[in-house]
C-alpha cells in the first residue's frame, strides 16, 4: 500500500528530530517541573479552588501547555529545513506546498500528543490515574489539537517570513515563556490578582486552554469552556490562514 505523501513527510519529521538530546530538553523539562513544582508547592500551597491540591492543579496546566512544545518542534523543523536548503529538495520532490504545511502542523499536533503522554506517565504516582468521561478525554484532546494549530501556524508563519536564525529563534522563545509563564498554567488567577496582569493573562490563548483540559480533569466543563473553545478554534483557523500566505509567497534559497 502506497502511504500518502504527508504521512511519509512525518515520518521524516519524527526520524529528524529524534535525537535524544531534543528529547530530553523539550519532552524532559516539564516532567522535571512537574515532579519538583508539584512535591514542593504541594506543601506550601493548602488548595486551589476546584482542584484540590496544587499538583492537582498543575497537571492539566503542564499538559496544556504541551501544545506549545509540539509547535516548538514543528517550528524548528521547518526553520532547520530552511538553514539547510532541504525545503527546495522537498518541494522539487513528489510534494507539494500544501503536504509540506499540512505534516508540519501534523508534527506539532502529534509532537503535542507524546507529550500529553509522558505528562501523564509522569504525573500517575503523584496524583492517580483521573476519572474521565468520554466526552471530558474528548475536550482535552480537543483542546491540544486547536492549540497545536493555532501555535504551530503561528510559528510557521513567522518562520517563513524571516531570514536570521537568531531572529527566529529569539521570537520563539519569548513566545514560549511569555505564553506559558503569563497564564494559569503554573498559578491560578485570582481577585487580588493585579488589574494589568489580570487582563493580560486572560488575552492568552494558553489560559484559555489550561481553564479547558482542567474544567474537564475535575468535571466542571460548562458554557465558559465551550466559548474558550470556540476562541480557540477561531484563532487557529486565523493562525492556519497565516500559514498558508507565508507558504504562498516563501522565498526559497539561502538563509542563516
Amino acid at each position: 500500500m502506497k502511504v500518502p505523501p504527508v504521512l511519509r513527510l512525518v515520518v521524516r519529521n519524527f526520524v529528524a528530530n529524534l535525537d535524544p538530546i531534543t528529547l530530553l530538553v523539550m519532552f524532559g523539562q516539564p516532567a522535571f517541573l512537574i515532579v519538583i513544582l508539584g512535591t514542593m508547592f504541594n506543601q506550601l500551597i493548602g488548595t486551589v479552588g476546584a482542584s484540590g491540591s496544587y499538583i492537582a492543579f498543575l497537571v492539566p496546566g503542564m499538559i496544556a501547555s504541551q501544545m506549545i512544545t509540539g509547535a516548538v518542534l514543528a517550528g524548528r523543523v521547518f526553520w532547520l529545513d530552511r538553514r539547510w536548503a532541504m525545503v527546495e529538495q522537498i518541494f522539487s520532490g513528489p510534494y507539494l506546498r500544501a503536504e509540506y504545511l499540512a505534516a508540519l502542523l501534523l508534527t506539532a499536533l502529534l509532537f503535542s500528543l507524546v507529550g500529553v503522554g509522558i505528562m501523564v506517565l509522569v504525573a500517575l504516582p503523584l496524583v492517580g490515574i483521573p476519572g474521565l468521561t468520554p466526552v471530558e478525554l474528548g475536550v482535552i484532546l480537543g483542546t491540544i489539537a486547536l492549540g497545536s494549530l493555532f501555535f504551530g501556524g503561528l510559528l510557521i508563519a513567522i518562520g517563513g517570513r524571516i531570514r536570521s536564525a537568531n531572529l527566529y529563534f529569539t521570537i520563539q522563545s519569548l513566545l514560549q515563556y511569555f505564553l506559558i509563564f503569563i497564564s494559569t498554567v503554573y498559578y491560578p488567577v485570582s481577585g487580588k490578582t493585579p488589574a494589568v496582569l489580570r487582563a493580560i493573562v486572560y488575552a492568552n490563548p494558553l489560559t484559555y486552554a489550561a481553564n479547558t483540559v482542567r474544567d474537564a480533569f475535575t468535571h466542571r466543563f460548562g458554557p465558559g469552556d465551550l466559548v474558550a473553545g470556540a476562541i480557540l478554534a477561531s484563532l487557529a483557523a486565523v493562525a492556519f490562514g497565516l500559514a498558508v500566505a507565508s507558504f504562498r509567497t516563501l522565498e526559497l534559497g539561502p538563509v542563516q
